[in-house]
């Protein structure tokens, strides 16, 4: 999946990661407003890191400095999005191997900076329960309007369970015709068991098989920039296949 970039021409894509956005800069005073977010999902293959990675760039591009950090030690690839080294990175600062400074990359998007996930040599669970953890939180909290974080699956291992908690919230992932209900109750279930604080889910993915969707993606679609052009172009074309106006009268 490409990032969100100027000018896409996915534009009902596109405006759903600025909704987003928005919900996150206007939905709470802004003492209360979530700094540290974890996104993460109840199994594989939900969309976490997509969302992940659109919504740190869309919140950089509004002029929030943004930190992304990819917590998914076990199975990381949002380097992979941003063309960046795989190590290293969080497991490196967690294991007290380099101190964050050292790891953190430059983006090819203003105000977005990035901590890939490095290479864990042991239990990621474990790293996430130590007072490291803590202690890197606390030095980069005041350095960002955002830090978000690219997490394990809550169904597939219990690296969470150390690190949800210590955010401010978490976003939590289900993607249309794919995440079963009951697995993602369960998942649900787990997080409000361990005290954290939910802050949304976002349906991934959704079939337009209502006619409240058909309506909502043309509705969208028509403000989206390639719109914008075809209707200039339909005016000049218009314009110049018009006859010409005739000549004016004679005094």
């Amino acid at each position: 999946m490409e990032l969100v970039k100027s000018n896409d021409d996915r534009h009902v894509f596109v405006e759903s990661f600025r909704n987003l956005r928005s919900s996150l800069l206007f939905m709470f005073e802004e003492a209360r407003r979530p700094k540290t977010i974890l996104i993460t999902s109840a199994v594989p293959e939900e969309g976490k890191t997509t969302v992940a990675a659109n919504l740190a760039v869309t919140l950089a591009r509004s002029g929030s400095r943004v930190l992304l950090i990819d917590a998914d030690l076990r199975r990381d690839s949002l380097y992979k999005y941003l063309n960046l080294p795989p190590k290293p990175g969080l497991a490196e600062i967690l294991g007290q191997e380099l101190n964050y400074a050292q790891t953190i990359l430059p983006t090819f998007i203003p105000n977005l900076w990035f901590i890939p996930a490095g290479d864990s040599k042991d239990s990621p669970g474990e790293l996430f329960l130590g007072p490291s953890t803590d202690v890197f939180l606390r030095e980069i909290h005041s350095q960002y309007d955002f830090i978000l974080m690219d997490s394990a699956p809550i169904m597939a291992t219990d690296d969470n369970s150390g690190l949800a908690h210590k955010v401010d919230g978490v976003i939590f992932v289900v993607r249309g015709s794919f995440t079963s209900a009951r697995i993602a109750r369960e998942a649900l279930s787990l997080l409000h068991q361990r005290q954290v604080n939910i802050l949304g889910l976002i349906f991934n993915r959704a079939v337009a098989s209502s006619s409240d969707y058909y309506y909502y993606y043309e509705y969208t679609d028509s403000y989206g920039p390639s719109k914008k052009r075809k209707n200039k172009s339909a005016a000049a074309n218009a314009k110049s296949s018009a006859p010409p106006p005739e000549n004016p009268p004679k005094a």
